[in-house]
Order: structure tokens, then C-alpha cells, then sequence
């Protein structure tokens, strides 16, 4: 004799449908208690499109105050520290003609100078913030 579970296995898929639901839910639920979720809200879109345009306006007309430091710096490279500026130059010619030893730099040079042109240039950059 054969027994049609029919109606039977259609029971028993569609309560393992439901507790697999309850499950995810259950999941789901637990996520989202842990993981924050953001929704956008478009009045505020809105409100800030419309004030938008009178702070572009604002930005526009406000300038920038000019800076004064690469210009005391270039005065410093070529008058207190000619000597360091002259000894980078010099490494770094040597280095492009290839007249150096294999893996030479120049980057000690440029440390000599970069400290040089900083001390030089730090106090009079420093008096004219103040």
C-alpha cells in the first residue's frame, strides 16, 4: 500500500518555511539592534538647497589672507643658506651625470638645507602671524 504524504510534506515545508522566517527575523533583529541604520530624510535636502546658493555667495566674497611664507623662505634659501643650497645643487648635478657612487642621493644635502632655510625662516614667519 502506498500512503500520499502529500498534504503532510506540504505542512511540514511550509512550518519549516515559517520558523526559517522567525529565524532570519530573529537575525535580522539581532543585527540591527547592534548595527546602527541611517534613513535619509529629504526636508532636510530640501532646506539645505535653498540656503545653499546665499553661503555660496558668502564663500565667494570672502578672501583669503596671502601668504608670506614661501616668499621668506625663497629669501632665506638664497641669502643665509647659499652655502647649503650651493652644496644640494652641486649633489644633485653630480647624481644626474651619473659621476656618483651606485645608489647615491642627495638626500642629506636637502635635509641641510630644508633645517637651515626653517631656522632662518621660522621667526620672521612667526612675527608676521602675530
Amino acid at each position: 500500500m502506498a500512503v500520499d504524504n502529500s498534504p503532510v510534506t506540504e505542512n511540514t515545508a511550509t512550518a519549516a518555511s515559517v520558523e526559517q522566517q522567525q529565524e532570519t527575523g530573529f537575525f535580522s533583529n539581532l543585527v540591527s539592534y547592534f548595527v546602527p541604520t541611517a534613513h535619509a530624510d529629504d526636508s532636510e535636502e530640501q532646506a539645505e538647497e535653498a540656503g545653499g546658493e546665499d553661503e555660496e555667495k558668502e564663500e565667494e566674497e570672502e578672501d583669503e589672507p596671502e601668504d608670506h611664507a614661501p616668499a621668506i623662505r625663497n629669501e632665506c634659501e638664497k641669502n643665509a643658506c647659499g652655502e647649503h643650497l650651493n652644496l644640494f645643487t652641486h649633489c644633485q648635478e653630480k647624481v644626474q651625470a651619473g659621476e656618483g657612487f651606485p645608489g647615491e642621493d642627495c638626500v642629506e644635502e636637502l635635509f641641510h638645507l630644508m633645517g637651515c632655510v626653517d631656522a632662518c625662516a621660522a621667526p620672521t614667519i612667526f612675527k608676521k602671524l602675530a
